[in-house]
């Protein structure tokens, strides 16, 4: 055998004192093996478990997976604590003023979302003409040659003209 890096010898056959190779069987003791039977997932978890910890603090723990943590403890009778659930709130329309880009057509008056007499207009032709029947790429495209710019100051696109179309609608309602 030749030396590994660092001038280390690897292996007994050659080497130049004749010391034996390298074992590293000794030091499976620092490793804990456990096949991951459900037996061995019960017999490990529902210590754990019966302590208060949940699923998931036990998968952190252990390594084992949530799913495999819960089929063990529940074929084996274990009745599992009810679940937490947080329920999403529901969204209410902000009343006042937001942060970020008002809406074409749109102006913030004492707090209040108000139509903008100066935008409204181009709001009022593009929802004519795509009841018309034009499309919305159509559209966007006569606002552009009519050099009309959007919010930002940028150009009109196809998916800008649908959102101010479809809000105008949605407002009407």
């Amino acid at each position: 055998m030749s030396p590994g890096a660092h001038g280390i010898w690897f292996g007994g056959i050659g080497h130049p004192t004749g010391a034996p190779p390298l074992s590293i069987s000794k030091y499976h003791d620092i490793i804990r093996f456990s096949p991951n039977t459900a037996e061995n997932l019960f017999r490990i978890c529902a210590p754990l478990y019966e302590q208060g910890l949940s699923l998931r603090e036990i998968e952190r723990q252990t390594g084992f997976a949530r799913s495999s943590i819960r089929e063990a403890l529940t074929e084996r009778g274990l009745v599992l604590r009810p679940t937490k659930r947080c329920q999403k709130r529901k969204w209410k329309k902000p009343t006042a003023m937001r942060s970020g880009v008002i809406p074409y057509g749109y102006a913030y008056l004492e707090g209040r979302l108000v139509v903008d007499p100066r935008e409204y207009k181009t709001v009022l032709q593009a929802v004519r003409w795509w009841k018309s029947g034009k499309s919305y790429t159509a559209i966007a495209k006569l606002l552009n040659d009519k050099k009309v710019p959007t919010r930002l100051g940028k150009r009109w696109t196809h998916s800008v003209v649908k959102r101010v179309i479809e809000r105008h609608l949605e407002s009407e309602k």
